[in-house]
């Protein structure tokens, strides 16, 4: 036991500061203060944005000039409809009143006609910026991995071959043709018959009217048990067993 406190009295004699700057955690503490403090990664992580995170999109807003539109695939895909559904309420943008301009081709003045928009009034539109015309309908369906004739210049690069019209034609090609298809498409998405949304409202509603038919059974079942001073709930659950009411 002498050794013991003979031990407790020499460490007593050092200073309480010696003993505390030679301690573990004082080391620690110094190491601490000596490395810059770094920011926090949870505060990092709330400034960073998501390229996948779906914002906001004002319909109003959407540039009406087809050479000024970004491409449908740049859009989140959750917004893909709605901005559809936006262009295809507006219509393709065709300018009548514009003072289209002219330009040389092969010796001869030409320019865009005003009279082809009567003609392919549902897709055709023309881009002020671009002086190209553009088609509404596959720039809003057709994909990036599908191809067919005239499809990159009527959906990205846009057509001014002004003396070579029976690319119109050709562009529309036959009933199975990608633009068909991509019409097609445009039609089922405002057809209300065909909307997602529509589909779960006819399901809700029938849900509602369903649940408001139990209801109202359950509710004078049980207003015609307290009439008659019935319990709700016999001794007898089998099939046979029934009891005679009198409505």
């Amino acid at each position: 036991m002498y050794r013991y406190f003979k031990k407790l009295a020499q460490e007593s004699s050092l200073p309480s500061s010696s003993r505390f700057e030679n301690s573990p955690l004082q080391e620690e503490c110094r190491n601490d203060d000596s490395q810059p403090q770094q920011p926090s990664n949870d505060a990092n992580t709330n400034s960073i944005p998501f390229s996948t995170q779906r914002s906001r999109i004002d319909v109003s807003a959407l540039p009406s000039d087809p050479g000024e539109r970004k491409p449908m695939s740049q859009y989140h895909p959750d917004e893909r409809d709605e901005v559809r559904r936006a262009y295809l309420q507006k219509g393709p943008f065709q300018p009548r009143n514009h003072d289209f301009p002219q330009t040389s081709m092969y010796g001869n003045m030409r320019r865009f006609n005003d009279a082809w928009f009567g003609e392919y009034n549902n897709w055709l539109e023309y881009s002020i910026k671009e002086d190209a015309v553009f088609c509404l309908c596959c720039y809003l369906f057709k994909t990036d991995e599908v191809s067919h004739f005239g499809g990159d210049a009527f959906t990205s690069k846009g057509f001014r071959g002004w003396n070579k019209m029976n690319r119109f034609k050709t562009h529309v090609g036959g009933v199975n043709s990608v633009h068909n298809q991509c019409v097609k498409r445009c039609e089922d998405l405002m057809m209300q018959r065909q909307s997602i949304q529509t589909a779960l409202d006819k399901q809700s509603e029938q849900a509602k009217a369903d649940y408001r038919t139990h209801l109202t059974a359950s509710v004078d079942v049980a207003r015609l048990l307290l009439v008659e001073g019935l319990p709700f709930r016999g001794h007898d659950e089998s099939e046979n067993s029934n009891i005679d009411i009198q409505i």
